[in-house]
């Protein structure tokens, strides 16, 4: 009677634990961002303007480059592309042709900065060091539908387009599925230089602060890629006199 009671504690504990993985895996799925179309359409479209752009909208701004010269004009940052888009007078939009020549751009009091990295973002100032952010959206690899809906990574599925019947042509429409991420990333500002977020740099940055960083990370757990532990540990660093 003991070991049937085991048993059956045994299974009903094995079956909790597959419940509780197969809401864990759901709740995965459901927190995965992932854009659903067809073949050669433009992801773009399907994404929100609060994701794919950094500000709400299209703000009246500066943009300064290498050669001292400005330029005004209603404007937004692409997280995917990296690039600057503006409104023309027809309040068409339009992307910006020379952006290797841009150094800075200001909108509505904030302050990015041209890099290899993207578009950094000024957010938490101390002396002539800042604590950046970069606000990006990146497509994973694509997954294509076939037969039945099928998952398949094939070339078939890949590069036919279009199928030739009776002297007609149909185009063929592949369901796609592409994940994507937006990440807000973390980056140290010493005046125009962009350093990538590790203690390495936190302390070059702030060499006379070498103690209280050390202090500070053995008291507390930082993670270098999250802006929101970078922040924190800037305040710690602002406040320490």
């Amino acid at each position: 009677m003991l070991y049937l009671c085991w048993q059956k504690k045994k299974r009903m504990k094995k079956s909790l634990i597959l419940v509780m993985a197969l809401l864990g895996f759901c709740s995965a799925l459901s927190a995965q961002n992932v854009i659903h179309h067809q073949r050669g359409e433009d992801l773009q479209q399907y994404l929100l303007d609060s994701i794919k752009f950094v500000m709400p909208g299209y703000q009246s701004g500066i943009v300064k480059f290498k050669d001292g010269s400005f330029a005004r004009s209603p404007i937004n940052i692409s997280t995917i592309e990296q690039r600057i888009y503006f409104l023309n007078p027809s309040n068409e939009v339009q992307v910006l042709t020379n952006e290797d020549q841009v150094v800075y751009v200001f909108v509505d009091a904030r302050t990015f900065l041209k890099s290899r990295y993207g578009y950094v973002e000024k957010i938490v100032p101390i002396g002539d060091v800042s604590l950046g952010a970069v606000r990006r959206v990146s497509f994973l690899e694509t997954e294509k539908k076939g037969a039945y809906g099928a998952p398949t990574h094939t070339s078939s599925v890949t590069t036919i387009g279009s199928i030739q019947e009776g002297g007609v042509m149909y185009t063929l429409n592949v369901d796609q599925t592409t994940p994507f991420l937006y990440k807000v990333i973390p980056y140290l500002c010493k005046e125009d230089k962009i350093l990538l977020s590790n203690k390495k740099n936190l302390i070059k940055c702030f060499p006379d602060k070498k103690e209280t960083i050390e202090n500070y990370l053995k008291e507390n757990s930082v993670d270098f890629e999250s802006l929101d532990d970078m922040r924190q540990l800037f305040e710690a660093l602002r406040e320490d006199r």
